[in-house]
């Protein structure tokens, strides 16, 4: 009796390391997805001086649907309720905030604006979430560089 339950203690430890393992490279390959789409979205909104251009949003919405990269809307609108300049353009899966600069150099006052993007990493484990939520730890954010009026 007494090895029965040894081996079925060694059984868990084993179970608990394969399931370990699995959810640290399910999340490896979320957070890589959701890395290259930010990265892409950024170098879209520089080459279109913002994310208004229609043509843009064009791009940017087939690179997504290209990378199959789909998230719930609940951590979007978490995201915007935590921010409150946040837009998220057809809400398929990233967010951005405009910041205004304004430097003054030897050719007087020039203003622009740099975009944070935001897109995030689509792990769904509803009792993880629910009970801890994994708030800002599910997130990629990027800056653009200014884009000068």
């Amino acid at each position: 009796m007494r090895d029965a339950i040894g081996q079925v203690f060694a059984l868990q430890i084993i179970l608990a390391f394969v399931l370990l393992i699995n959810g640290y490279m399910a999340y490896s390959v979320n957070y890589t997805r959701a890395f290259r789409v930010k990265n892409q979205i950024v170098n879209i909104i520089e080459q279109y001086e913002g994310p208004t251009n229609d043509e843009g949003m064009e791009k940017i919405n087939d690179y997504i649907n290209k990378m199959t990269y789909n998230v719930s809307n609940q951590q979007m609108l978490n995201y915007i309720n935590d921010n409150p300049g946040a837009e998220c353009p057809g809400y398929n899966g990233w967010c951005y905030v405009a910041h205004d600069v304004s430097i003054n150099d030897g050719d007087g006052q020039r203003n622009g604006t740099y975009y944070s993007v935001v897109t995030f990493v689509n792990i769904d484990i509803p009792v993880i979430n629910n009970l801890i939520g994994l708030g800002n730890f599910l997130q990629v954010v990027g800056e653009t560089r200014t884009i000068y009026d």
